[in-house]
């Protein structure tokens, strides 16, 4: 810290300690399902009261988010917290197969992490295989880091354009095109309208503290230092939650997992680099 400035840095570890909570809030809402439907309510009416966009980026990066909004929670109760926290952060790999298909040509450096990411899916997948770990779980763990992948990779391809805050609070209001669908469905499978109270309230701490408050702070952080910096101090994020899975839910992740958590770590450094 420099005398009377904050180092950025903080920032974005302020925001990667609330990220990392996100998976805790599924498990303890007892309905992840209907948790990101008010996560997307919540963090919408913030969003709009800064942001309107009817733009065509808008909703595309938006229906994105959504999906991520919907799965990942899921993900952190059938997986794991902390599995559910690395398997997002394989969005390195998804990010750079979208990029290629928007045009970009990948470096050396996007081909070693995109190798190592593909080697800790397989390491996770042969335990799904074997039934150490949930594969319904691993699917929606995988989903959420390809929504957030191609999120990453679409805002950054309209950002070129000016897009900025339409990619970001402009994108949020629409999330709730697959969240509130979603949470419908789920509520005529199980023939229940009601709205329990503890995902409400979790999905509102979700949507305030684990998305509009982190978003901010890393905002401020990335605002005074690169990008690159910023995301690798943000994988600060998986590794606490791997962590409050460990102290909240006894979750011990197994040889394989840590080797894997690893390579992810390591890829996500490389591609930042």
């Amino acid at each position: 810290m420099v005398r009377g400035r904050v180092w950025p840095g903080l920032y974005i570890i302020a925001a990667a300690v609330l990220w990392s909570t996100i998976g805790v809030a599924s498990v303890f809402s007892g309905n992840p399902i209907l948790l990101s439907l008010f996560r997307s309510v919540s963090a919408s009416i913030v969003a709009l009261l800064i942001r309107r966009s009817l733009s065509k980026s808008s909703i595309i990066t938006g229906l994105a988010l959504g999906v991520l909004f919907a799965v990942y929670p899921m993900a952190a109760v059938m997986a794991g917290v902390g599995l559910a926290a690395f398997l997002l952060y394989t969005a390195p790999l998804w990010t750079t197969f979208v990029a290629l298909a928007l045009g970009e040509k990948p470096g050396a450096k996007d081909a070693l992490g995109v190798s190592l990411v593909l080697i800790a899916i397989v390491l996770i997948g042969v335990q799904a295989i074997t039934g150490i770990i949930n594969l319904a779980g691993l699917i929606m763990g995988l989903l959420s880091g390809i929504s957030y992948g191609t999120y990453i990779a679409l805002a950054r391809y309209y950002a070129r354009g000016g897009s900025e805050v339409d990619v970001s609070w402009g994108a949020i209001p629409y999330t709730l095109i697959i969240t509130v669908p979603t949470a419908l469905l789920y509520m005529l499978t199980v023939h229940t309208l009601g709205l329990p109270i503890r995902p409400i309230l979790w999905g509102v701490y979700v949507g305030i503290v684990a998305t509009v408050i982190p978003y901010r702070l890393f905002a401020m952080g990335v605002s005074k230092i690169k990008a690159s910096a910023a995301s690798v101090i943000a994988t600060a994020e998986p590794v606490l939650a791997a962590l409050w899975g460990f102290l909240f839910f006894k979750q011990v992740p197994s040889i394989l997992s840590l080797i894997a958590y690893v390579l992810i770590i390591t890829a996500t450094v490389i591609v930042s680099l």
